[in-house]
């Protein structure tokens, strides 16, 4: 059943139509013969060319040979998949279709009049509706790839036009997410090996449009009370199905780790190095944010989110997160991040209730009096994680509190500096956040090693700081996600892969070591047979430890075993390896501890890895000044004040680095959020009526910018210039 359902039929039944899916099953194979001639580009030129003599000659337009030509070429399962065949063996590399042939072919067709488009359609419609045989081999995926070629499929003129080509989508989206697991993996290879990047992103706006019509016919007929009509909804579950092989063929990289973790190799240990000696080749074909649906984002996600916890049988979006856009995951975690602070605070509540009845019983007291009721201060600070350090020691204090408050770190989190008035409205603990940050990631304190080349810091092998320090800092990356907190750290992609368990690639050592990896390149791209004597290389791996040099072996008495031509790939995966797992693998466990002490719920999984340092560091898109400027609060000043009008201009004139140091100066951070520049507050205080010649000044823990009446644009200009390049802010370095 090309559905996968159960059916009952009598022994001489041989022929069956579902009633599930309304496909029509052959036990007996009755899928045609394949053409002497198969169908090509050729035999269709020459029959439009065909066609246009005779035009020239009759004055009459007659196509009537290419459509006979089209209905006998294409009339069974057989003879359509055997179509602008190239000969060649199919491999997970090659499809066995002449892709650019079947394309241009179908864009002729779908130039000429209607009756060729029926031709070729109504075949199709009815090897869909009956196909004649099972899929079960990697020849029998050719038609697929064609159908996907068909122009016409994507076509919605009319209503009409729309209804019938969603018919025939919903039949091709059923017999693929219902193919084997091997057949599965030529599918997605093919979309990222045989598709140009054009074409790949037509077939994920092609899938997404048909998962949006069927959601939204379900939510405009649906009752009210009615969550989850598009659980039973069997061709959402193929469209979503056909979606996850496009994602994974997005993903080129972790494709080649699937066949490393089935030869025993965890992400742990494991670097990707592809088999080509491109191996710098692009992470993803597209974007990961073209995959979103927004009108997934409009279905009860917290409802959707609570059956994929539970491990329900029905479907859910959540199995396909890559449908759901940042915004809606990050929903999603601060609802089950409420839902976990709720439980501590009640949790809390109980505990204090507890000592004061224990407290009142021991002194005599009624235990129903007063005495045992809790104040609303006490109810108040139940949900708050509050921390209270000195400005001086803000590391060892900020530790002490968070280890011993452990099981409370997904509380809202409160800082007070002791010494201080003030009462946290988020400036405290941002400029706790700025601060601790600042100190952690100073190369001068050891942790981390910075490289100039890429401004990437990577943890420090040879640091002499305590692992609860590597703790401290996944606490805070972790506190910073929940409270909603850009932090501009200078870690690479490769952090949050390895924070998910997603295999790290020797691109990912590009990012924060580009001259090692380029010394890798050129060794994996040499093709002499002198490797040992032009390198001069052993299986020995290196780090600077505070001036010395520290060598590990990387396999058994490696510095007696030299890099040749035929273990340089070998070498250059364990060397990446030795960089980025073995020789940091305490600091970055402990480290891993921290983060997941404070994200460590089902909803962290919905996320990749770009996305969780979307979160942390904000969004790294140019920057709308506009939009920036529709969310701006004045004091002192008003939108249309010659200073402000001034400051606008001058912002938008800047080049993307002048600006991205503007708004660092301000913020403290050179990105959004990633949920849009919409949820930055922005606000512009006026120092006073008079012109001056002090410098702006900014309160980043506020994101307020402060300025003077200055007279005149060129010396606004000016003072902002020299104020963002002059100060030395919350950068780390």
């Amino acid at each position: 059943m090309y559905c996968k359902s159960q059916l009952c039929y009598p022994y001489t039944v041989r022929v069956y139509q579902c009633v599930t899916c309304d496909t029509i099953n052959d036990l007996t194979p009755f899928a045609g013969q394949v053409p002497d001639v198969p169908l090509s580009l050729r035999q269709i030129m020459d029959k439009i060319e065909l066609a246009r003599v005779r035009h020239r000659e009759r004055g009459v337009v007659d196509y009537s040979e290419l459509e006979y030509l089209l209905k006998t070429k294409l009339n069974k399962f057989e003879a359509f998949n055997a179509s602008f065949g190239t000969g060649l063996p199919i491999t997970y590399d090659h499809c066995g279709v002449d892709i650019g042939e079947a394309s241009v072919a179908f864009q002729l067709l779908a130039k000429l009049p209607n009756s060729i488009a029926v031709a070729v359609m109504t075949n199709a419609e009815e090897i869909l509706k009956r196909p004649g045989k099972e899929f079960k081999d990697k020849e029998d995926l050719k038609f697929i790839m064609l159908m996907f070629e068909c122009p016409w499929i994507y076509r919605h003129r009319t209503p009409q036009e729309m209804e019938y080509h969603h018919n025939i989508t919903k039949r091709l989206f059923t017999i693929i997410s219902n193919l084997p697991s091997e057949l599965h993996k030529y599918l997605s290879n093919w979309f990222a090996n045989c598709l140009t990047t054009e074409a790949f992103r037509d077939r994920i706006n092609f899938v997404n449009k048909f998962i949006t019509q069927r959601l939204s016919s379900q939510q405009r007929s649906m009752d009210r009370n009615q969550h989850f009509v598009y659980q039973k909804d069997a061709r959402i579950q193929a469209a979503a199905r056909v979606m996850h092989l496009l994602f994974k063929a997005n993903q080129t990289n972790e494709k080649e780790a699937l066949d490393l973790k089935g030869k025993g190799r965890s992400s742990k240990d494991m670097v990707i190095i592809p088999s080509d000696r491109k191996y710098a080749k692009k992470a993803h074909k597209v974007p990961i944010d073209e995959f979103y649906n927004m009108v997934v984002d409009m279905i009860d996600l917290q409802s959707d989110f609570g059956s994929w916890e539970t491990r329900s049988a029905m479907f859910t979006f959540c199995q396909y997160p890559f449908l759901l856009s940042m915004g809606s995951k990050m929903t999603i975690m601060a609802s089950d991040a409420k839902r976990r602070m709720d439980i501590k605070m009640q949790k809390t509540i109980d505990a204090l209730v507890n000592q004061k009845i224990q407290r009142a019983q021991e002194n005599g007291l009624d235990v129903n009096g007063s005495g045992a009721y809790l104040t609303m201060a006490e109810i108040q600070q139940a949900h708050l994680l509050i921390l209270r350090v000195h400005r001086n020691n803000l590391i060892e204090e900020s530790l002490t509190q968070i280890s011993r408050n452990e099981m409370d770190l997904d509380k809202s989190l409160r800082i007070e500096f002791i010494g201080e008035d003030g009462v946290d409205a988020g400036g405290l603990r941002k400029e706790w956040f700025l601060l601790l940050v600042r100190q952690l990631f100073d190369p001068q304190y050891g942790m981390f090693v910075y490289d100039d080349q890429s401004s990437h810091c990577w943890f420090n092998p040879a640091s002499f700081e305590s692992l609860s320090q590597f703790y401290l800092v996944g606490v805070v990356i972790g506190l910073a996600i929940y409270n909603s907190t850009i932090l501009d750290l200078p870690l690479p992609l490769a952090v949050y892969k390895k924070l998910l368990g997603v295999p790290v690639a020797l691109e990912d050592l590009a990012a924060f070591r580009p001259d090692l990896a380029k010394g890798f390149e050129q060794l994996l791209n040499y093709e002499g047979h002198d490797v040992e004597d032009v390198f001069c290389l052993n299986f020995v791996g290196s780090y600077e430890a505070y001036g010395d040099v520290v060598e590990k072996p990387l396999v058994r008495d490696g510095k007696d075993v030299p890099v040749t031509s035929q273990n340089k790939r070998e070498y250059v995966e364990r060397y990446a390896n030795f960089v980025m797992n073995s020789s940091i693998a305490d600091q970055f466990d402990w480290f891993r501890r921290g983060f997941t002490s404070v994200c460590g719920g089902d909803a962290l999984s919905l996320f990749r890895p770009e996305e969780i340092e979307f979160l942390v560091r904000g969004s790294a898109e140019p920057l709308d000044i506009d939009q920036l400027r529709s969310v701006t609060v004045y004091e002192g000043f008003n939108d249309n004040h010659e200073v402000i009008r001034n400051f606008w201009s001058i912002f938008k004139e800047f080049d993307d680095r002048n600006q991205r140091r503007l708004l660092q100066f301000i913020t403290a951070s050179d990105r959004y959020p990633a949920t849009g520049i919409a949820n930055l507050s922005f606000k512009i205080t006026c120092m006073g009526s008079h012109d001056s010649d002090r410098f702006p000044t900014s309160h980043t823990c506020f994101n307020q910018l402060c300025l003077y009446n200055y007279h005149g644009r060129e010396k606004l200009r000016n003072m902002l210039l020299r104020a963002m390049n002059e100060s030395e802010g919350f950068g780390v370095k």
